[in-house]
C-alpha cells in the first residue's frame, strides 16, 4: 500500500498551470497520480477568491488546516504538568483521559491529545514515550506469546467451563499465568486476574515447578473471600499440572490459544513496564511485586468505566488526590 503524501507547492503549481489551461478535473487528477476527489477539494480551498485557485494561497491554507492544535496544554493551566506526572505514575493516556472525565474534573483532554503530545517535536527531547507501557518510540501492535505444551486432561478443557463467564457478569472467575524473565529456571511471577474487577494479585516464585507455582497461588487467594473465589483459568503450562491441589474449579485453554485469556496476556503486557524481560531475577522479591500489585489495582481501566480494580471488587469508591497537578 502506498503511503499517502501530502500535496506541495510544486504539485499545486501545476494544478494551477493545468487549470488555466482547461482541463478537466480527472485528467488532472490522472496527471499527478491522484484521486479525483482529492482535485477536487484543492480547488475548493480557493472558491471564494475572485480571482480563482491560486497555488501560494491554497497551500497556505492547507498548512494552517494541519497545523496542530496549539495552546491546548497552555489553555487549561496545569493540564501539562498533570499528564505528565499521571504518566510517570504509570497511567495511560486512555486511563488519564477517562479518569479526568469521571472525576468531573476542570482539566479535560482526550487520550488521542496526549498521545500526539507525547510523539510531539515538542516532548522529542523529553522522550515521554518511555513513560508509556511498552516503552515504544512509535504506537505498534502487541501480539501476545504462544503457550507451551502440556498435558492437561480433557475433563478440564476451557469447552466445559460454563458460558455465563465469559460475560463477566460476576465475581471470583480468575484467569492465571507465569511471567518469566531470562533462564526459565530462575526466579518468576505468577499473576492472577480477576476477569470482572481486573484485580490482580501477584506471587514471588523461586522457581517454576508445580508445586511451587500452586503452591504460591493457593496463598495468594486465601487472602481473598472465598465467596468470590470461584474458578480459574490456565494455559497448558507444566506448572499448572497439579491445579487438582487448589481445591478451585480450573479450567485450561485450549493448545496454542492464549486469547482465551485474554484479560491475563493483556495485563502481563502492561506488567513488563515494572518487570520487563531483561530484568535481573535476582531482583525480583514480593515485597516488590506487593508494591506493583497495589499500584496497578489502583489505576483506572478503560474497561471499567474509567474505574480502578480495587473499587470494582471490593465495591470502594476512592479519591484520587494525584490528579491535582
Amino acid at each position: 500500500m502506498t503511503k499517502y503524501k501530502r500535496m506541495d507547492i510544486s504539485e499545486r503549481e501545476n494544478i494551477f498551470y493545468l487549470v488555466q489551461q482547461n482541463y478537466p478535473q480527472s485528467y488532472i487528477a490522472k496527471t499527478l497520480g491522484r484521486n479525483k476527489s482529492s482535485i477536487s477539494r484543492e480547488l475548493a480551498r480557493c472558491v471564494s477568491d475572485r480571482i480563482g485557485y491560486l497555488p501560494d494561497r491554497a497551500n497556505a491554507i492547507a498548512k494552517q488546516l494541519h497545523r496542530r492544535n496549539p495552546g491546548l496544554f497552555d489553555k487549561q493551566e496545569g493540564l501539562k504538568a498533570c499528564v505528565v506526572n499521571l504518566l510517570k505514575e504509570g497511567w495511560s493516556p486512555e486511563q488519564i483521559s477517562g479518569r479526568l472525565k469521571l472525576e468531573s474534573n476542570d482539566l479535560r483532554v482526550s487520550h488521542e491529545t496526549i498521545y500526539k503530545f507525547i510523539y510531539s517535536q515538542e516532548s522529542a527531547k523529553d522522550k515521554l514515550y518511555l513513560l508509556l507501557t511498552r516503552h515504544k518510540p512509535n504506537r505498534t501492535k502487541w501480539y501476545s506469546r504462544k503457550p507451551r505444551k502440556s498435558h492437561i486432561p480433557e475433563s478440564a478443557s476451557i469447552k466445559y467451563r460454563p458460558k455465563i463467564i465469559e460475560k463477566r457478569k460476576s465475581l471470583g472467575h480468575f484467569e492465571g499465568d507465569l511471567v518469566v524473565f531470562g533462564s526459565l529456571r530462575s526466579n518468576n511471577v505468577t499473576t492472577i486476574l480477576e476477569r470482572k474487577s481486573r484485580l490482580v494479585k501477584l506471587v514471588h516464585n523461586q522457581n517454576k515447578s508445580t508445586r511451587e507455582v500452586i503452591g504460591g497461588i493457593t496463598n495468594s487467594l486465601s487472602n481473598l473471600p472465598k465467596k468470590q473465589i470461584k474458578s480459574i483459568t490456565f494455559d497448558r503450562g507444566t506448572e499448572f499440572a497439579s491445579y487438582s491441589n487448589l481445591a478451585i474449579t480450573t479450567y485450561f485453554c485450549n493448545p496454542h490459544s492464549p486469547w482465551q485469556k485474554g484479560s491475563n496476556e493483556n495485563y502481563n503486557g502492561r506488567l513488563r513496564r515494572y518487570l520487563p524481560k531483561n530484568l535481573d531475577h535476582r531482583q525480583i522479591s514480593q515485597e516488590l511485586l506487593d508494591i506493583i500489585e497495589g499500584k496497578m489495582n489502583n489505576q483506572p481501566r478503560k474497561c471499567l468505566g474509567f474505574k480502578s480494580p480495587i473499587e470494582v471488587f471490593y465495591n470502594r469508591k476512592l479519591q484520587y488526590v494525584a490528579l491535582d497537578p
